[in-house]
């Protein structure tokens, strides 16, 4: 064996040493504490790479960072005390931007957004916006680059999507005469908007897409539903449109016809319900009887049916405690690298969880 021969295979040797002693990176499962006393309801936001989140727990408003010391609040920063009424939360990309409400300065309830830079900023209301039980309206979701923000405005009697930025501050999106709209979700690109639409005759919801000024019901003019979250580029989104014995969860495309992903016991009469789309197309959500049985959380994606998250993460080596039962998925990040949802045992217990898919 020449030198040069002996040297490589010495430094090969010595990679393979080394790298087996580095801790190994594979997908985890981990409890969210509660920053919050008692147990309570919650609702979840992840940016890009799943590594700041955003959190409403009863009203009272969250960051979570993965780089943020852990003790006393596991992660936890409290940004504002917020408001039982509300439950809506959304981030930017890169976590430095939140929406959510909470309480202004004129003592009701204002969709606001939080950034690192500016601290909280109320959005106020339309031009034709008003007050009900003391709210303006919720703040729902927040374009990549934090400068947009969708959410719902009360213009009574009914509500109106709106979209808010800081230059032209905030402007209704349609609605129909007499009935509801809402802007649930807004695309990191800032140019497709979704959420629901009433039928002003049976007020049934239907989903909406505003996009380049047009309000398209992509769905069927007479599909009832709504549309919940939108990829980062605005090609994909999902939700929940009902057929002649259930509403199920849905995946679309421009390219493609809406796709029902039915239901994981196969039963007609369940529901399931689509809560959030990666860039890859992975939807999450829950799926069961919410009136019955419960629910369980969901993964799909494009050429893969319905499964059971819990089973999907346990086949794939990811451990999580005995007794414990994932309820439903409530986000998932961008990358398909995070996916948060809550939790619950025999006893009724329950509470937040997190899994890490990928480094």
């Amino acid at each position: 064996m020449n030198a040069r021969r002996l040297a490589r295979t010495a430094m090969l040797f010595f990679i393979a040493v080394f790298s087996s002693l580095l801790p190994a990176q594979t997908p985890s499962f981990q409890f969210l504490s509660n920053p919050t006393v008692g147990p309570t309801w919650s609702n979840y936001a992840l940016s890009e790479d799943g590594k700041v989140m955003a959190a409403n727990y009863g009203g009272r408003i969250y960051r979570w960072s993965a780089d943020t010391p852990k003790f006393p609040s596991d992660g936890f920063t409290l940004l504002d005390p917020g408001n039982f009424l509300s439950s809506s939360i959304g981030i930017s990309k890169d976590g430095s931007t939140i929406v959510a409400s909470r309480l202004g300065p004129d003592g009701n309830l204002n969709p606001a957004v939080w950034s690192q830079a500016t601290g909280w900023t109320d959005m106020g209301h339309p031009a034709n916006g008003c007050l009900l039980d003391s709210q303006w309206g919720s703040g729902y979701g927040v374009s990549g680059d934090g400068s947009a923000a969708v959410g719902l405005a009360w213009y009574c009697p009914g509500a109106e999507g709106f979209v808010w930025n800081r230059t032209n501050g905030m402007k209704a999106l349609s609605h129909p005469n007499g009935a509801s709209s809402r802007a649930s979700a807004i695309s990191a690109d800032g140019l497709t908007i979704v959420g629901f639409f009433e039928d002003p005759r049976s007020r049934n919801r239907r989903p909406v897409r505003w996009f380049a000024g047009k309000t398209q019901l992509f769905a069927g003019a007479n599909t009832p539903g709504e549309a919940t979250a939108v990829s980062s580029d605005g090609s994909r989104i999902v939700g929940q449109a009902f057929g002649q014995y259930s509403g199920y969860a849905f995946y679309y495309t421009p390219s493609g016809a809406l796709v029902s992903l039915g239901t994981i016991s196969g039963n007609q009469f369940d529901q399931s319900f689509a809560n959030a789309v990666a860039d890859n197309g992975t939807t999450v959500g829950w799926s069961g009887d919410p009136f019955g049985a419960g629910t369980q959380a969901f993964i799909w994606r494009p050429g893969m049916k319905i499964q059971p998250l819990q089973k999907y993460l346990q086949n794939r080596g990811i451990l999580i405690p005995f007794g414990i039962s994932l309820t439903t998925a409530l986000t998932i990040s961008a990358d398909g690298s995070t996916i948060v949802g809550t939790w619950q045992d025999a006893n009724f217990n329950q509470g937040g969880w997190m899994v890490r898919l990928k480094p």
